[in-house]
Order: C-alpha cells, then sequence, then structure tokens
C-alpha cells in the first residue's frame, strides 16, 4: 500500500478531477433534460442518455467516496498494523475491490455506448460489432476475474508470478483490461471516422459536410482524450512506481466522465447555433433539407442530435444501403 503521504496526494488529484467533471455534468443535464431556449423541461426527454449520464455520475461520486474514506482510513491508521502495510480489516478490502470494480464498469458502460454508435451509423451491421463486442465481453470477464483475484491476494491464498506491478491493485488482470478497451476505442472510432469520411466526399452541399466535418472533430478529440488517458492506465503497470499507478487510476475515470459529457454539450450547442443560423433567412440554407421547431429541440433515441433533422443520401456499395439518415448521424459522436 502507498504511504500515507502519496495517498493523500492521490486523492487531492482524484478530487481535483472529479471537480471538473461536475461542472462538465451539470451543463450537460442542462442540454439533456431541458429545453434549448430556457430552463422548462422537455417535452422528449432522451432518457437512455440521460440514464447513462446519471449512473456514471453515481459510479464515478461512489469511487471518490470509497477513496476519501481509504485515505482517512489510512492517515487515522485505521486497519493497519503500522504505517504502509497491506489492509488487515476486510472493510478495507472490500473498498479496494469495490473501487477496482467501479472504475471498470464505468468503463464498460462508456465502450457499450461507443458500439452502439458505430452499430447504428452502418445500418445496425452486425459484422461492424463483432470484434469490439467481443474485445467487451471480455473485459467483463477481466472485471469478475480481477474483483476475485483481489479477493483471494487479500487473504493471502494465491502465490503466483507477477510480471507487472501489484502494488496497487491486480495489475496482471487490469493491463489486459486496458489494452481490450484501448483497441476497441480505437477501432470502433476509426470505423465511425470512416463512415462519415465517405459520406462527406459523397456530400455535395456545402453545409453538409461542415456538419460532418464537425461530428469528425468531436470524435477525434474526444477519442484523444480518452485514449491517451487508457494508454498511459496501461503503461503504468509495467513501472515500478506504485504512486505513478494511483494517481493514474484515480484520475482515469472522472477522464472518462468528462469525455463522456463533453461529447453531449458540444453536440447540444453546435445543433442549437445551427438553428438559429437556418432561422436567420434563407441565405443560411442549403440544399439540405431541414425540419426545424423553434419551439423543441430535434431528438434521437441514441445520443443528442448535431444538427436538426436532414438526411444524407450516397450510395454505399459496401453495405448495399442508400441513406445515411437524421438518427444515424445524430448518434455517431462516441465516447
Amino acid at each position: 500500500m502507498l504511504p500515507d503521504s502519496q495517498n493523500v496526494g492521490a486523492t487531492f488529484a482524484s478530487a481535483l478531477f472529479y471537480g471538473l467533471y461536475l461542472t462538465t455534468l451539470f451543463h450537460c443535464l442542462r442540454w439533456l433534460a431541458f429545453t434549448d431556449d430556457g430552463w422548462s423541461f422537455r417535452k422528449q426527454i432522451n432518457w437512455p442518455m440521460l440514464s447513462i449520464t446519471l449512473i456514471l455520475f453515481g459510479l464515478l461520486t461512489l469511487s471518490r467516496a470509497i477513496n476519501l474514506q481509504n485515505t482517512m482510513s489510512q492517515v487515522d491508521g485505521e486497519g493497519y498494523s503500522k504505517p504502509g502495510e497491506v489492509f488487515t480489516t476486510t472493510r478495507l478490502t472490500w473498498m479496494a475491490v469495490v473501487t477496482c470494480t467501479d472504475a471498470n464498469v464505468s468503463t464498460l458502460l462508456a465502450d457499450a455506448v461507443l458500439i452502439s454508435r458505430c452499430f447504428i451509423i452502418y445500418e445496425r451491421s452486425r459484422w461492424v460489432i463483432v470484434f469490439p463486442v467481443l474485445l467487451w465481453l471480455g473485459g467483463v470477464l477481466l472485471t469478475a476475474l480481477q474483483a476475485y483475484w483481489q479477493i483471494v491476494q487479500s487473504a493471502s491464498i494465491l502465490k503466483a508470478w507477477e510480471p507487472v506491478n501489484m502494488t496497487v491493485g491486480p495489475g496482471t488482470i487490469l493491463m489486459p483490461f486496458w489494452a481490450s478497451t484501448i483497441v476497441l476505442n480505437g477501432y470502433a472510432t476509426f470505423m465511425i471516422v470512416r463512415r462519415i469520411y465517405r459520406v462527406t466526399k459523397g456530400s455535395k452541399a456545402s453545409t453538409g459536410i461542415r456538419q460532418l466535418e464537425f461530428a469528425m472533430r468531436i470524435i477525434i478529440e474526444s477519442g484523444f482524450l480518452y485514449v491517451a488517458v487508457a494508454i498511459a492506465h496501461f503503461v503504468v503497470w509495467f513501472t515500478p512506481n506504485a504512486y505513478a499507478i494511483s494517481i493514474i487510476s484515480s484520475i482515469n475515470i472522472s477522464v472518462t466522465g468528462i469525455a463522456f459529457n463533453l461529447i453531449l454539450i458540444r453536440s447540444a450547442r453546435r445543433r442549437v447555433e445551427e438553428i438559429a443560423r437556418v432561422d436567420m433567412g434563407p441565405d443560411a440554407i442549403s440544399g439540405l433539407q431541414f425540419n426545424v421547431a423553434t419551439t423543441k429541440a430535434s431528438e434521437s433515441r441514441f445520443g443528442v442530435d448535431i444538427e436538426p433533422e436532414m438526411g444524407f443520401h450516397r450510395n454505399d456499395e459496401e453495405l448495399g444501403s442508400t441513406t445515411l439518415d437524421h438518427g444515424q448521424i445524430s448518434s455517431i459522436t462516441p465516447v
């Protein structure tokens, strides 16, 4: 276990990023639950996305609360025979198990949303998501194995070869878990960007191209934010520095929530800007067909719309499809 001073430092870092997460959460809830032009509740709330946002909030808050209690217990000497030793109480052991499982479940939830968006934009083609679904199921298995291994290790039942740093958490399992989520995000993001790029090439309307390019920027930027921390979390298990492992582990779940919220916030703001631009006059309207209601924001089932209702028509020989419609465009920005 980390010395008291380092554990307090890791708790401070997690609290800092949790504060940043809360800032994005409040803005995200504003766009999800309230109308664009005021503070009245939407008549049609996007319940799937709102539910996922609130579940992530609950998981992240639980993790931060346990982390704080863990630090306070260590500083007070509760559960230790002397400073720096491992947990000696069942209560503190379960804290570690719940914290690690909480972080993994949050990541799996965000990955599931990304897979669903990839599935939708490819006309619900199953072959596109076979690979990421297998990776996701592997992550679920590794999460269960991680909890089991932590419990077994705490009881000193298992003595096995440990190729990576095991000072904080079961690194032998967490290392492949983060490798799988990195590959999953890389694959799904690439496939979504590839699909958008092909539609962009076939679109002659400047407005449509601009809208799709904006979606690509969200995908790339949010993907980089999340994957960068995930890669750091993967690499750090090969280092001997337990403090570095603890810091990266503490901020990783917050970054997942921040990236998730920023996508929804930027998409909602873009939608409002486009509605305002269309309402300015006919000069702002391109060849795309818009159906805009100023008193009701357009919404989709799986995500906040990037644009008002639209349709992009294009022949896609690979998928045998001729359209990429409004519901697909509004669901492509990944976590």
